[in-house]
Order: structure tokens, then C-alpha cells, then sequence
């Protein structure tokens, strides 16, 4: 059964309250009911932070994995995500978000962040950018640590064109292995 709500009708309508010696009484319908109960659901859904499909609690994530980064990132607690390679940990440092990947075993695979200024990213791969690409605007620069050294990944668009760039720690252009490992 639904559940009842009163209302007291307050009209200032006093033939209606003499005649029957009490003020009217309303009771919610069950339309009522009913679309208070989708407000709160849709009210919930929305509060819940939307959180990704595959993330993964803490205690499900292998206890090797867990051991590899703690040792590479000490006091941190990361957000667990199942990949296909194995896991990702996602976490901030410093106002940075770090994306650090291990396979199932426990291996270390990459870690990458993403900066949002020049200073914090390789000259030698900026100036290479702007020279080949004159006019073309820089909308994300991603450095990727894997055991095959360090990477550098830009996206730059012009007139709704969009080019991913990958280069080496000494501004060649490079293959990118490890997207997403």
C-alpha cells in the first residue's frame, strides 16, 4: 500500500469548515505516490557519482598487484580498474592524475599523467610540434613512463581535425605500444 500523506486544505473557505466541524483532508494519490518515487530513484542514479563499469574494489585486485604499487607509491590509495591487460590504478598527486597499469601477475606495465603546461612537458617535443604543425592548436600533452623509457603523446586539432602525435625521450617520432598496454 502506498504510503498516505495529509494535507490540510487551508482556503479560508469557512462554510465548508462549519458545516462539517473540521477542516477538509486531503490523501495523496497513488499518481502521486508513484511519481515521487521515480523522482527519487532518477534523484539517487544521478547522485551516484557514475561511477566506470569495471571498477574494481580494492580486495578484488590480486594481492601481487596490490604489493607492486605500494611499493612503487607508498601511502597512496589508489581507484582499482579491470582492463583487459590486467589492472589500472588511478590516482592524484600533487593536482596531477596518475594512471599506473600492471598486468594480472603483477608487472608493472606503464605509468602516465597528463600536464596542462608547457613547462611540464618535454621543449624538445613542443618546438618539434609547433615546427611541423604551424597553426595547429595543442589539446593535450601526456607523459607515459614504460620499461621501454619515456614518452611523450600530444593531440593537436585544426578546422575540426584531429592528429595524436607519440615521440621518444629525444623528439622522434615513435609507435605507440602502449596505449592502454
Amino acid at each position: 500500500m502506498a504510503p498516505q500523506f495529509d494535507f490540510t486544505r487551508n482556503s479560508g473557505d469557512r462554510s465548508l469548515q462549519h458545516q462539517r466541524g473540521r477542516s477538509k483532508q486531503y490523501r495523496a494519490s497513488w499518481q502521486t505516490a508513484v511519481g515521487l518515487a521515480i523522482a527519487s530513484t532518477i534523484l539517487l542514479i544521478g547522485c551516484s557519482g557514475g561511477e566506470a563499469e569495471n571498477s574494481t574494489s580494492t580486495t578484488e585486485v590480486p594481492d601481487t598487484v596490490q604489493r607492486a604499487f605500494a611499493a612503487a607509491h607508498p601511502g597512496v590509495s589508489p581507484a582499482w580498474e579491470k582492463q583487459s591487460y590486467g589492472y589500472e590504478a588511478e590516482f592524484v598527486k600533487d593536482g596531477i592524475e596518475y594512471e599506473v597499469e600492471f598486468s594480472e601477475a603483477g608487472q608493472w606495465l606503464e605509468t602516465e599523467y597528463e600536464v596542462t603546461q608547457d613547462y611540464q612537458f618535454s621543449l624538445l617535443v613542443l618546438d618539434k610540434v609547433k615546427r611541423e604543425h604551424p597553426g595547429w592548436a595543442l589539446t593535450k600533452r601526456e607523459v607515459e613512463i614504460t620499461p621501454q623509457g619515456k614518452f611523450y603523446e600530444v593531440e593537436i586539432e585544426q578546422g575540426g581535425q584531429q592528429i595524436e602525435l607519440y615521440f621518444d625521450e629525444r623528439g622522434n617520432k615513435a609507435q605507440n605500444n602502449n596505449e592502454d598496454a
